[in-house]
């Protein structure tokens, strides 16, 4: 079953967590299942309190949209096919550090990861993917 195991996400957490540290800034991992529900939350040491949920709303967007939110954001824009739509359903994240989780070519879960950079957020959520 294409299901995710909390062997995945301690493996994903642990990951999360080291890449945090090499980088130096402290972040929330947020993991969803593939209909967005929360299925871990952890906030490390120096992470900004607004992580928190911004980290679960990355983690819920990938899982539902079924695509990182850097993806999401660029179809989100002015011209875009989505414009507006994170006015209509604030929940969706359209910047990035929420990617989703692929097993066999279907989506199991979202991972979402906040308080650095969009950019560095997304590279910790790449390195705890890779763990998979």
């Amino acid at each position: 079953m294409n299901e995710l195991t909390i062997e995945q996400i301690e493996k994903m957490s642990c990951a999360a967590r080291e890449e945090s540290l090499r980088i130096g800034t402290g972040v929330t991992i947020a993991i969803a299942d593939r209909g967005g529900a929360l299925m871990y939350l952890q906030r490390f040491p120096g992470a900004i309190l607004p992580s928190i949920e911004i980290a679960q709303n990355k983690a819920y967007t990938s899982a539902v949209l079924g695509m990182s939110t850097a993806e999401f954001g660029k179809i989100a824009q002015p011209g875009g096919s989505a414009f507006g739509i994170n006015v209509t359903v604030p929940k969706l994240i359209i910047f990035g550090g929420g990617l989703p989780i692929i097993k066999d070519g279907t989506v199991i879960g979202g991972i979402g990861i906040s308080g650095a950079s969009a950019e560095e957020d997304e590279q910790i959520a790449n390195f705890a993917l890779s763990v998979l």
